[in-house]
């Protein structure tokens, strides 16, 4: 092994506003890493934003035309299940790549470095935040499919208003 600095620990500072190290810092070649991370981040608030619409879409929608609202729900929702796909794609096309990582030793000699496919590295998954990106993309499917079910249902109705003057006419 080559002498010399490897890896550099942040400074005592550093710490009291963000304990994390850079992946970047630790291994070679990972930069899609952050980009499967902020898509998955962009997605998940996505998500939440479109979520917030259709949950004020079934709380008012009896008295008021809300239509435009679910089709933001359903726009801000297929937003988001391309932003999660794409992470997930570019996470996994991280996972083949060779690279070579600065890890802590098994037996407490220091910091070796780690040469091969970064899915090997990792063991082939990186953490449950993989899994909760597919479960996400997964489930949101099936809700989007949903969503666009109601708006396609609500064409067929008439405005809220209509409802109620029929309703009060029937009684």
């Amino acid at each position: 092994s080559a002498s010399g600095t490897k890896w550099k620990a942040p400074s005592a500072d550093d710490y009291v506003h963000n304990p994390c190290i850079p992946l970047d810092s630790l291994c070679t070649d990972v930069g899609k890493v952050t980009s499967a991370g902020n898509l998955g981040v962009a997605g998940t608030v996505f998500f939440t934003l479109g979520l917030m619409l259709v949950i004020g879409y079934t709380f008012f929608s009896e008295s008021r035309d809300l239509s435009k609202v679910l089709m933001a729900a359903a726009a801000l929702l297929m937003l988001s299940w391309m932003m999660l796909l794409a992470s997930w794609a570019c996470f996994a096309s991280v996972l083949g790549q060779s690279t070579t990582c600065y890890l802590q030793g098994d037996h407490n000699e220091g910091i070796i470095a780690a040469k091969g496919a970064f899915g090997d590295i990792i063991n082939h998954n990186g953490s449950y935040t993989y899994y909760y990106v597919i479960g996400a993309w997964v489930v949101l499917t099936a809700v989007i499919g949903l969503v666009v079910q109601r708006m396609v249902a609500e064409r067929s109705l008439p405005p809220p208003e209509q409802q109620k003057k029929a309703t009060n006419e029937r009684v």
